[in-house]
């Protein structure tokens, strides 16, 4: 009899505490909605507002005639905004409006060391402005090309664009054609493919207007 008066008394003890451990954690439930509300709802809405569940749009057109004022990058391409950094600190000091930004890329970074990796970072000026060293200058003429265009963050505007035109290409059996160019204006990026793959123009010298970089 004292076993089992002992067994009850133990079975009543367990049963007594499960009640109280559910009791303690039942309000985390009822939290759940201040904990969504607080952190969850306010992540999602960032994300968004950058651009997070932003759709890409792909057109066929003409583009180009674009003057643009640049300096010569090489090295992975996670440290271009560095060297826009730099040019557009040139362009100040010359007293010289910066357009919107703008990179050629030259090679493709799926096929390129990265310490070969090749582009022209600058931003778009106007076709009488005069440009002093450090500062390259140089033209793209109107083309046929996809353009792949998105407004977000460049955190993810970048791949959502490439996407895009990586999916066209493959659509059309072809390959991404180079160079791209890139431009990025008021949050929104454009990213130019030519139809045919080209070769740019050589480096253009200090001062150099449309056409004397490609003579």
């Amino acid at each position: 009899m004292v076993v089992v008066s002992f067994t009850r008394r133990n079975i009543n003890s367990v049963a007594l505490t499960g009640c109280i451990f559910y009791k303690k954690q039942h309000p985390v439930k009822k939290q759940l909605p201040y904990f969504l509300a607080a952190f969850v709802l306010p992540v999602s809405a960032m994300l968004w507002w950058w651009g997070l569940f932003s759709s890409t749009s792909l057109e066929i057109g003409e583009r180009g005639g674009y003057r643009y004022a640049y300096l010569e990058a090489q090295g992975v391409y996670s440290k271009l905004a560095t060297k826009h950094g730099e040019a557009l600190f040139e362009l100040k000091k010359q007293g010289i409006q910066a357009g919107p930004e703008l990179t050629l890329v030259l090679t493709d970074p799926r096929t390129t060391p990265h310490d070969e990796l090749k582009a022209r970072t600058g931003y778009i000026i106007s076709a009488d402005t005069q440009v002093h060293a450090p500062l390259l200058v140089d033209s793209i003429p109107v083309r046929k090309v996809a353009v792949a265009q998105i407004k977000a963050h460049p955190l993810f505007a970048y791949g959502k664009t490439y996407a895009a035109l990586l999916e066209y290409a493959k659509t059309h059996g072809t390959k991404l054609n180079l160079p791209t160019l890139e431009l990025f204006d008021n949050s929104i990026l454009s990213v130019e493919m030519p139809l045919s793959p080209e070769e740019p123009s050589p480096a253009a010298s200090v001062g150099q207007v449309e056409g004397e970089a490609s003579s």
